[in-house]
């Protein structure tokens, strides 16, 4: 059971700025976890066989972690951890929150201010007896492990988990992951970003084909929304255009009078925005290539550098442009990307780009095929419900392609193709990744430092234990095989996976021939990539700022 908010903030209000804000993230550290399913990679007459490295703990001990998961993917992570908890005895007490960065750049802010709260347990006139503070989180933006670093926050990783990163990933996540040539995160999922979400029902309706260039999706989205404007000014369906007219008056301002080429979602509460990055920075690599987009997330060039403004306008082209998403740029910013993918399923518009974890947030029953549309290996259903061997439609592509002229019919069929770009030499096109990164939080181990049987703080060794299975090709398995995500491990085996769109991310990421690059936002540092910039591009969305300007108010925010 977690703590009453009301309650939580009057606890915190007593603590040093930094101690509040994580306090405030993990509800008191209250809840409890439970689970006892077995693990698929350990033994079938001995689960806890192959866990036994990890050692077992007095009944009690517990882990505390932070995430940003929450429904499906929280529950997962639970389960992901059943096996471990049930054989060494550690409670995996994991406390997932929409609020997770915004806490943890609160807490940087608090700590620049007063320095000494990152490390001292007694505030206010005492020691704080009834709360603690989570012993690791899991954060999902190498830019704002780099702030939680500077400010003292964060203990570099175990030797274990550095060698279980070394092992199982390619040296450019461990780079995302250091700080002044420190270990300060273990990866522990991967995404990629680059790719565009439709239904194969949908197209092969309509007779529109999966765009293998930038300017093909241009002549795409032009002909998406030629299509469906010139079925409106028809009426539809044999509808006379006075019929149809005499009907505007109650369809207009739902956005959803005429089929869109994109769907696009950008509101999520304190993290608004970050749609609208991703496809800047999309374009900037898709139409400039890797030197113009290392450039910019390098901050070699400016946030406003005329590579940006004119890939910022290439975005607003494509998506902005009368009748491109259902509603203009106005309704996207009030829309959220769950409601997104509610509109690609029920046919409102064709394509939503978003990353290969996009399926976490599509309605439940979707189902996630192979990207030529044909059912069999590969098929998975969306939000937890299972995966199906042999799940698919009960009819042909071509038997639900049934015309409509307000809505493209999906069968509740979708996939998705990588956002086609310019190819960087002989390796590729290159492709936009991101990540969740384990980190232990200083404030947690100065507490684990003290003595575990007085109660105070987690036990140091079963830290280090947690951190090191959920850093170990054996943790990431068992995660991938629950369904929703992909990984850049090396150790596990892409083709057990379910979900044909998570499985060729994963092979993708795992990869020696791969052209990466992380998400150039996620890597800025926090004030500006996960805020200032987000911020600047919500108004721009909206139609409040131009290019120039919207990147200019980012640009002003970076540190000196």
């Amino acid at each position: 059971m977690r703590s009453s908010r009301t309650a939580l903030r009057r606890t915190a209000a007593h603590l040093a700025p930094a101690t509040a804000a994580l306090l405030l993230l993990t509800g008191g550290l209250t809840a409890c976890s439970t689970g006892d399913d077995v693990d698929p990679t350990a033994s079938a007459t001995d689960p806890c066989a192959a866990l036994a490295a990890y050692g077992t703990f007095a009944d009690g001990t517990t882990v505390t972690i932070a995430t940003a998961f929450t429904g499906t993917e929280a529950e997962r992570f639970d389960a992901s951890v059943e096996q471990f908890e049930e054989c060494t005895g550690i409670d995996v007490v994991q406390h997932g929150s929409d609020d997770l960065e915004s806490v943890l750049r609160q807490a940087v802010d608090a700590a620049a201010t007063t320095p000494e709260a990152t490390d001292d347990a007694d505030v206010a006139g005492g020691k704080q007896k009834d709360a603690e503070l989570p012993d690791l989180a899991v954060v999902p933006q190498p830019g704002l492990v780099g702030d939680l670093a500077r400010a003292g926050m964060l203990v570099p990783v175990p030797d274990s988990v550095g060698a279980n990163v070394e092992l199982g990933w390619d040296r450019a996540w461990m780079d995302v992951g250091s700080v002044d040539g420190v270990l300060y995160a273990a990866p522990l999922m991967a995404s990629v970003k680059s790719f565009i979400w439709y239904s194969p029902v949908a197209f092969a309706q309509a007779g529109y084909e999966v765009p293998t260039t930038w300017d093909e999706l241009v002549a795409l989205t032009a002909r998406i929304a030629a299509d469906n404007a010139a079925d409106a000014s028809e009426g539809g369906d044999g509808e006379s255009t006075e019929d149809a007219e005499d009907g505007k008056a109650e369809e207009e301002g739902s956005g959803t009078d005429v089929v869109t080429p994109w769907c696009l979602g950008a509101s999520d509460g304190d993290s608004t925005g970050w749609v609208v990055s991703d496809w800047l920075e999309e374009a900037l690599l898709a139409t400039d290539g890797v030197g113009a987009y290392d450039a910019w997330a390098g901050h070699v060039v400016a946030l406003d550098d005329a590579s940006a403004v004119d890939a910022l306008d290439a975005v607003g082209s494509l998506l902005l442009t009368d009748g491109n998403v259902p509603g203009g740029g106005q309704q996207a910013v009030n829309t959220t990307v769950e409601e997104a993918g509610a509109q690609l399923l029920d046919g409102s518009c064709y394509m939503l780009h978003a990353s290969s974890g996009y399926e976490n947030l599509l309605p439940e029953g979707a189902e996630v095929v192979a990207a030529d549309g044909v059912p069999g290996s590969g098929t998975a259903t969306a939000a937890g419900t299972g995966a199906s061997d042999s799940a698919a439609p009960e009819e042909s592509a071509s038997a639900q392609a049934t015309a409509s002229q307000t809505s493209a019919t999906t069968g509740g069929v979708v996939s998705a193709f990588l956002v086609p770009g310019v190819v960087d030499d002989d390796a590729g096109a290159p492709v936009i990744v991101g990540g969740d990164f384990l980190v232990q939080l200083s404030a947690g181990a100065a507490a684990a430092g003290g003595d575990a049987e007085d109660g105070e703080g987690a036990d140091p060794e079963a830290v280090e234990a947690v951190m090191t299975y959920l850093s170990s090709a054996e943790w990431a398995q068992a995660r991938v095989d629950l369904g929703g995500v992909a990984t850049a491990n090396r150790g596990v085996d892409a083709s057990r996976m379910s979900s044909d769109v998570a499985r060729r991310a994963t092979l993708l990421l795992q990869s020696r021939q791969s052209v990466i690059r992380f998400d150039a936002s996620d890597s800025m540092p926090s004030t500006v990539g996960t805020d200032a910039l987000w911020s600047a591009l919500t108004q721009w969305t909206a139609g409040e700022l131009d290019s120039k300007e919207a990147l200019a108010q980012a640009e002003a925010a970076w540190p000196e």
